[in-house]
């Protein structure tokens, strides 16, 4: 452990264990550095109600471990010094046991939790937003930057912001350049490098976030988001609703994702439909400029963790250019784009998909078939009813994702239009997305593997001849 303050100690020792635990207290608040404790002590009981360790454990050796009883050892001292006797130990237990079975009942006593509750407080309330600003005289700015700018605001906007993950700080300000210039100009202690270990990143922002800050972490790849699945799973996403609202946890965790750069199985992941599955986090997914940039703002101001996903594809794409909103720019999620307007065939889409649907839609406008295309922008929230109004309209749906197809969340929508608009569809939900596979390294195989303007094109075709 090299690097730490190394202590060992007597787990069953009281005062052994009290005089380590001082020694490392006092050098954390002299500011020298981290301390590892490790203390041996013994297990008296089973490990739960449902093991019974006498099978596995031999009746010596649980005989021996009693008689290290952290208890009992610190009550032989105290009646060998004369710091007590045994009548007021008796008196002492005897009372800590009438608090404990007071206590107790209680509990036992108290009512049941009301099930008409129980959807509540899973997340905050929505955030409430103004309308966006006039764009029309602003620059063009591509969507590495406007992340890069939005960063930079909330920076200045909020002084319990703080940034960190791999690689983030200057001079290398990340390795897409989405937090160049903010370690410089707010400092390196509020834009910092992490260790190489995202579930320390995730769990040290949670730590964090429950204390009033608020974190605003980069996973590096979402490849490697995997290996902070238990903080995300177990403890960030349940924080307001096991808690009953006392506690929240309004952490932002950016990650780019998206294959079409041939990185290979472990740098083309898209992570939105596992993520989705998890109740308590909401999840972003801009296709432009302009929505990462205030999308981005909402997240860092609203009060529940957010998983930003970054289609590294178009970071530097010129059609996903926009005219840069001004600071005061929030897009809530749940609030869906129609990118298109059309009567023949509703399109679906989001990320990359949303400009390779832009492209198969004016091959179909040749042949007389419009359509509306609708970009999601949010998968928790997802915006059904935008959805629901433009089947209802159009009565043919083809759903765009760039994400695997088994499992994908293309599926979630189409059961979704299946279950609430099936007698306005004149046709069968379809779907076009990444073939059940990991995305190949070579050019050929990755163009195979992720769905390819041609693909939604000719789905588009069947469904309009349908």
């Amino acid at each position: 452990y090299k690097g730490l303050n190394r202590f060992k100690a007597d787990g069953t020792n009281l005062i052994d264990s009290y005089t380590v635990a001082m020694q490392a207290v006092a050098l954390a608040r002299e500011g020298k550095g981290p301390s590892l404790i490790e203390a041996e002590t013994v297990r008296l009981v089973p490990h739960s109600s449902s093991d019974a360790d006498k099978k596995y454990r031999k009746h010596d050796e649980m005989q021996n471990e009693k008689s290290q009883d952290p208890l009992v050892k610190i009550e032989s001292v105290l009646l060998k010094k004369r710091y007590t006797t045994r009548k007021k130990l008796a008196d002492l237990k005897n009372s800590v046991n009438e608090s404990i079975d007071l206590i107790a009942d209680e509990v036992a006593g108290a009512s049941e939790p009301d099930p008409e509750y129980v959807e509540h407080f899973l997340f905050a309330p929505q955030l409430q937003t103004k309308n966006g600003p006039n764009l029309s005289s602003a620059s063009e700015v591509v969507m590495v930057d406007a992340i890069n700018h939005a960063l930079k605001e909330e920076m200045e906007y909020n002084s319990k912001m703080y940034i960190f993950g791999q690689d983030v700080a200057d001079d290398k300000g990340g390795v897409f350049t989405a937090t160049q210039g903010i370690s410089s100009r707010f400092g390196y202690e509020r834009c910092f490098n992490a260790p190489l270990a995202e579930s320390s990143i995730v769990g040290v922002a949670i730590g964090m976030a429950v204390r009033g800050l608020k974190p605003v972490v980069e996973i590096q790849f979402g490849d490697y988001i995997w290996t902070a699945m238990m903080q995300i799973r177990n403890e960030l996403s349940t924080m307001r609703w096991r808690s009953n609202n006392h506690w929240s946890c309004p952490i932002v965790i950016r990650t780019p994702v998206g294959g079409y750069i041939h990185g290979g199985l472990c740098h083309s992941q898209n992570i939105e439909a596992i993520f989705s599955h998890i109740p308590g986090i909401l999840i972003a997914y801009p296709s432009n400029a302009a929505d990462a940039k205030g999308m981005l703002k909402y997240a860092i101001r609203c009060e529940d963790p957010v998983l930003f996903l970054e289609h590294k594809g178009l970071y530097r794409q010129n059609y996903a250019k926009s005219p840069e909103p001004d600071t005061n720019y929030l897009v809530p999620f749940g609030k869906a784009n129609i990118i298109q307007n059309g009567d023949d065939i509703t399109i679906v889409t989001y990320g990359a998909l949303v400009q390779k649907s832009v492209l198969a839609s004016m091959e179909l406008i040749k042949k007389g078939v419009r359509c509306e295309i609708i970009d999601l922008r949010s998968m928790v929230p997802f915006d059904f009813e935008t959805i629901y109004n433009s089947v209802k309209k159009t009565g043919k749906v083809l759903i765009a994702h760039e994400d695997s197809i088994f499992q994908g969340f293309g599926a979630e929508i189409s059961a979704q239009i299946t279950e609430s608009a099936f007698e306005h569809l004149d046709a069968p939900v379809k779907r076009i997305a990444a073939k059940h596979l990991p995305v190949g390294y070579s050019a050929v195989l990755e163009k195979v593997i992720l769905p390819q303007t041609e693909d939604i094109l000719l789905a588009a075709k069947e469904l309009a001849n349908y």
